[in-house]
């Protein structure tokens, strides 16, 4: 064997363990600063008797199923241990509260390994949340959904303990009775059916897909097992639970208001709000579209119903201030007197809306940049004249008819005076073009190098360019 292999080996038996250890002491302060901040919502529990030594139960059975521990689930099952004792009651007493929803839900039957699995999960974090698995039983949406869990834009039941257990026990028989094995069921559960099945196509291991969903690593499962050998050592341990009384009262709001004008109004502390409405997670509670449930502290329901208009109308301008009116953005440049308007075509915009927008006639856009369509492009610019239109013999504002800014001639100018200069006798009769659909005079000019439009309106007595008319014969000359 090589020297460098040698090393290689070396390497990766010294990387194993670290890694294991690394996701074992996330776990471990995960679990005890979550069990130390441990308050419970639904009952009271008394433990006596507690067990004196713990012993290691190296082979755990779940419903039926034996799995032995492996070296990494006893390295949990040691750190779970190695807890403070006050640590390990609160996870007895979080372990009751759990088995009091699932009780309260009225569920038949279900393995009681089952309600140990919240602490590998998320060790019992309520608030915990990683790709799309939330709540100490890391419920998914659509499994929440499924079972009724209340889930809209403001509320999420998967972090009420009460909601979210029967949900998570009924979809996780719902997998065992599809996929027969426990490990893989909860595989199934966390990371989705289909994926275990095309996983398993694959012949990907077991510990691959933990891998991708579980912040400690590939070690969820051997987290469960350590957790229940662990708990076998108190399975006889007496644990007097007490419900405690839940002290709310129930309103509907149907309009906006926001939770601090609730606070601020009816003296009640925003803690207070927030603890009663645990699963509530918006400071704006929306009941326009559809009622919204809230819970206030026992005996202020009637004192809502009296202060409802002082709430909705307390600082209503600071929570909820009006709109401002939409700015329009700046699509266009006024060039010279303003008559003349540089405008930027936008995504979404058509000739009859340009139109609509400046006052103006779609023909007359058309005949203003030779457009032989109605078809336009975002991002390039058109010619639009509003107002009073330049004189023919203006420098400055007459645009050269070479260009897309060519403006026609007013019916008083072309009348007045440039039809009248026009003297035939000056001009050789080149041919007679018939007026096609799409025509205007710009367009048609560019078919003769020495003829601008004005010229062709001019030699055809021509006052108002957008009347042009398919089948209309003008008459094209070219000076001797």
């Amino acid at each position: 064997m090589s020297l460098i292999y040698k090393h290689i080996l070396t390497l990766i038996t010294i990387t194993l363990p670290i890694a294991a250890v690394f996701g074992q002491s996330d776990f471990i302060v995960s679990l005890k600063k979550n069990l130390d901040n441990y308050n419970p919502q639904y009952i009271e529990a008394e433990i006596s008797s507690p067990v004196g030594n713990e012993h290691l139960y190296p082979k755990v059975i779940i419903s039926e199923e034996p799995y032995s521990l492996t070296q990494n689930a006893i390295s949990y099952y040691d750190a779970i241990s190695s807890l403070p004792e006050e640590t390990k009651m609160s996870m007895l007493k979080a372990h009751s509260e759990i088995a009091y929803a699932a009780e309260k839900s009225g569920l038949a039957s279900y393995p009681d390994e089952l309600l140990w699995l919240p602490f590998a999960i998320s060790a019992f974090g309520k608030e915990y949340e990683l790709d799309g698995n939330c709540g100490v039983w890391g419920l998914q949406y659509l499994y929440a959904i499924k079972y009724g869990v209340e889930i809209s834009e403001c509320t999420e039941g998967r972090h009420d303990i009460m909601q979210s257990t029967p949900a998570a026990i009924r979809q996780l028989q719902y997998l065992h009775d599809k996929f027969g094995k426990w490990n893989e069921t909860l595989a199934a559960y966390l990371f989705g059916s289909s994926n275990l099945k095309r996983m398993q196509v694959q012949n990907k291991p077991l510990n691959e897909i933990y891998t991708s969903l579980d912040p400690y690593g590939k070690n969820i499962f051997d987290i469960w097992c350590a957790v229940i050998s662990w708990a076998e050592n108190y399975r006889n341990c007496k644990i007097e639970i007490k419900a405690i009384e839940q002290q709310y009262d129930t309103i509907r709001i149907s309009d906006r208001i926001h939770i601090e004008q609730i606070s601020k109004v009816m003296d009640i502390s925003l803690n207070e709000l927030k603890s009663l409405n645990s699963t509530f997670h918006c400071e704006v509670i929306d009941g326009r579209h559809t009622a919204v449930t809230f819970k206030l502290p026992t005996g202020r329901k009637d004192d809502f119903t009296r202060l409802h208009d002082s709430i909705v109308k307390y600082n209503d301008t600071i929570y909820f201030p009006p709109p401002k009116p939409p700015v329009e953005p700046k699509n266009y440049v006024v060039e010279g007197n303003g008559d003349k308007i540089i405008y930027t075509i936008q995504s979404g915009d058509y000739l009859g809306k340009i139109a609509q927008k400046f006052g103006v006639k779609v023909s007359d856009i058309q005949a203003w940049n030779g457009l032989s369509n109605t078809n336009i492009t975002a991002g390039k610019t058109l010619v639009i004249w509003t107002g009073k239109k330049p004189a023919s013999n203006s420098q400055t504002t007459q645009p050269k008819t070479t260009t897309n800014t060519t403006k026609p001639a007013t019916q008083s100018n072309t009348s007045a005076s440039t039809t009248a200069t026009f003297n035939a006798k000056d001009y050789t009769l080149v041919e007679t073009y018939t007026v096609k659909s799409g025509d205007n005079p710009y367009n048609i000019a560019k078919r003769y190098s020495w003829a601008t439009a004005d010229e062709i309106l001019k030699w055809n007595n021509i006052s108002d360019p957008s009347k042009l008319q398919i089948g209309q014969k003008l008459k094209i000359y070219k000076k001797k």
